[in-house]
C-alpha cells in the first residue's frame, strides 16, 4: 500500500513555521473515522546536520534524519499519537572517508517554565541505537569506523504512551519526602503544550546524534521538533443516548434516562419580581437540579450535554396564586438564570526541578505552597440552552450543551503538570427577577466551604460558583458507538491573550533540508 502511495516530502524550512501550532494541528478526534473530505497522507520530513561543499561548489547535507508521519496535508511538522511508532531513516552521504564511532536516534521530552537553568527538566528520554563501530551490524567496510559513500539505516521504535515518575536526588537523600503518589508512579505522557497564556511548555524532539573521531571526539546533532497527542478515549455511550444520536432524535431527559445523566447540583432558590412599588411581590421557592451527560468524559470538539429541571416547591392554595407562580417559574427558566460553564486549571512548578519528586502530585491535591507552584485558571465556555418538549405538571425544564473547543488541552495528571476541568454551576442576575439562594447546611459550594442556613443570600454575596464538578477531556472518540452530535452551532473561537510577556523558550529552530 505504501509503495503505491509514496510519502510526500516536505520542502519547507522550520524557520517559516508559526511559533504556536494551530488548534486543529492537535485534532485527532476523527482518527478512526475521518470526516467527509478529510485526508491524511504519509509525509516525509528531512532534517540535516550540516552541509558540505563538493568540488563544483555545490552544498549538500552529509547527514540527514528523515521522519515519516501520517498527518493532514496542511500540517508542516511531524506529529505522533499515543502508541504510534516513530518511523524514519538515517542517511549518510560521505564523499570522503569519515571516522564514525556511533549513530543513535533519541526521543526527548522536556518541561520548560523559563529560560533559566532551573526552569527546564527532561522527563522522557529514549535512546535508539542505529550503528556503532563496535557493533557487528553495519557495512563490512566499516570495521575501522571509516565510512564513505551513501548509507541508509531505517528505524522504528514506539513513542511511549506512559512515563514513570522517578524521585529526585533530593527525595532520595531526605526520607521525609514521599517517594510517589501511587503504587505504580505511571502517568500518561502529556500532550505538547505551546499555548499563549500558559507560561509552561511541554516539548518533544527527535534527535539524530552522530559521534565522529579525530583529534577530539565530536558530536553532531540534527534536532526535529515534533508534536505529540495522547490517545484518550471516553467510555462508550449509554444505549438510550447512543440510540438518540443514531436516530437523530432529541436526548431523553434525566427522568426518562436516569443512567444517562449525572446530577451535579441541587439548589433551592427564592424568586420574586423585582420590587417596583411599595407592595411585596409574590415569591416562589424553586428547586433546580443541574445535570450533565454520563459518562463524564468528553472528546474535545464535541459537546457536554446539560439538563436543568426546575420545580416550584410551594403548593399554591388558590388557583390565581398557582397561575402567577407558574408564570414566575416560566419567566425564571426563560431568562436562564442558572449558568453552567467549563473551567480549565493548569498547574505546574515554577522551579521545574521540584517536579522531579513525586511529592508534587500530592501537593496539587493538598493545595501545595504558592512559592512552589504556579497555576492559571481559564473560564472556557458556557452552556447554551433551549426549551425541550413540555413535560407539564408544574415542571419547567431546560436542555443545553457546552461546546468543547478542539484546541483544549486534554486532561493531564503528571508529577510536573496538571491540567484539570470542571463544570461549574452559577446563578446569574436578572433585570426583572430578584433571585436569592436558600442555603442548606449540607450544601458544599466551591472549594469545600459550606453555606449557612441562617437566611436567603442575595446574588451580590455569592462571588464563586455553587459547585465545581470534575470532568475529563479526551482527544479521540469512543472506540465503538456513534459520535455525539451537537444541536446548536459552535460559538466563535476565543482568542488566547497574547499580551502577556513569556520567558519560555518555545521551539528550538532547526534546519530542515531543502
Amino acid at each position: 500500500m505504501e509503495a503505491a502511495n509514496p510519502p510526500r516530502y516536505s520542502t519547507l524550512s522550520l524557520n517559516t513555521l508559526p511559533l504556536y501550532p494551530a488548534p486543529d494541528d492537535f485534532d485527532i478526534s476523527s482518527l478512526d473515522r475521518p470526516h467527509p473530505g478529510e485526508r491524511e497522507s504519509r509525509q516525509a520530513f528531512d532534517f540535516c546536520i550540516a552541509k558540505n561543499t563538493n568540488s563544483a561548489g555545490d552544498s549538500y547535507p552529509w547527514a540527514t534524519l528523515r521522519l515519516f508521519s501520517r498527518v493532514p496535508a496542511a500540517l508542516q511538522r511531524p506529529r505522533y499519537t499515543g502508541g504510534e511508532n516513530i518511523k524514519g531513516s538515517v542517511m549518510l552521504n560521505l564523499k570522503r572517508p569519515r571516522t564514525v564511532t556511533s549513530i543513535a536516534v533519541l526521543l526527548r521530552g522536556r518541561m520548560v517554565t523559563s529560560s533559566l537553568s532551573e526552569g527546564s527538566h527532561t522527563f522522557l528520554e529514549v535512546v535508539h541505537p542505529i550503528w556503532s563501530k563496535a557493533s557487528v551490524a553495519g557495512p563490512t567496510s566499516s570495521a575501522t569506523g571509516k565510512l564513505q559513500c551513501f548509507f541508509e539505516w531505517p528505524f522504528s521504535f514506539p513513542f511511549p504512551a506512559e512515563i514513570r515518575s522517578t524521585p529526585s536526588s533530593a527525595s532520595k537523600r531526605n526520607s521525609t519526602i514521599p517517594q510517589g503518589t501511587g503504587e505504580t508512579g505511571t502517568y500518561l505522557t502529556p500532550q505538547t503544550v505551546l499555548e499563549r497564556g500558559v507560561n509552561a511548555n511541554v516539548t518533544y524532539e527527535v534527535v539524530l546524534k552522530i559521534t565522529t573521531a579525530g583529534l577530539l571526539d565530536t558530536k553532531h546533532r540534527a534536532i526535529a521538533n515534533v508534536l505529540y497527542i495522547p490517545l484518550i478515549r471516553p467510555p462508550s455511550l449509554g444505549p438510550l443516548r447512543a440510540g438518540a444520536y443514531v436516530s437523530e432524535a432529541p436526548l431523553l431527559g434525566p427522568e426518562q434516562d436516569p443512567a444517562g445523566w449525572q446530577e451535579i447540583e441541587r439548589m433551592e432558590l427564592r424568586v420574586s419580581e423585582s420590587r417596583n412599588g411599595g407592595f411585596d411581590p409574590i415569591a416562589i421557592d424553586i428547586e433546580c437540579t443541574a445535570y450533565i451527560a454520563n459518562p463524564s468524559t468528553y472528546t474535545r470538539g464535541t459537546v457536554i450535554p446539560c439538563y436543568l429541571i426546575c420545580k416550584n416547591t410551594r403548593v399554591a392554595r388558590a388557583s390565581e396564586h398557582s397561575r402567577l407562580s407558574n408564570i414566575l417559574l416560566a419567566a425564571f427558566t426563560k431568562q436562564q438564570c442558572v449558568s453552567l460553564g467549563l473551567t480549565q486549571r493548569v498547574q505546574y512548578h515554577q522551579d521545574s526541578r521540584q517536579a522531579l519528586s513525586a511529592k508534587f502530585g500530592s501537593d496539587f491535591k493538598a493545595g501545595g505552597s504558592r512559592d512552589e507552584r504556579a497555576r492559571s485558571m481559564n473560564a472556557c465556555e458556557e452552556a447554551v440552552w433551549w426549551t425541550p418538549r413540555d413535560v407539564g405538571g408544574g415542571t419547567f425544564n431546560l436542555e443545553g450543551e457546552i461546546h468543547l473547543d478542539v484546541g483544549h488541552l486534554p486532561s493531564c495528571e503528571t508529577p510536573f503538570l496538571n491540567v484539570s476541568y470542571a463544570v461549574t454551576v452559577s446563578i446569574k442576575a436578572s433585570p426583572d427577577l430578584d433571585v436569592r439562594l436558600v442555603p442548606q447546611s449540607s450544601r458544599i459550594v466551591a472549594h469545600g466551604r459550606r453555606g449557612s442556613a441562617a437566611s436567603v443570600l442575595p446574588l451580590s454575596s455569592i462571588t464563586e460558583p455553587l459547585v465545581e464538578f470534575p470532568v475529563r477531556i479526551a482527544t479521540a472518540h469512543a472506540k465503538h458507538g456513534p459520535v455525539p452530535t451537537p444541536f446548536t452551532p459552535p460559538p466563535p473561537r476565543k482568542l488566547k491573550d497574547g499580551s502577556r510577556v513569556q520567558e519560555v523558550q518555545y521551539l528550538r529552530m532547526t534546519r530542515m533540508c531543502r
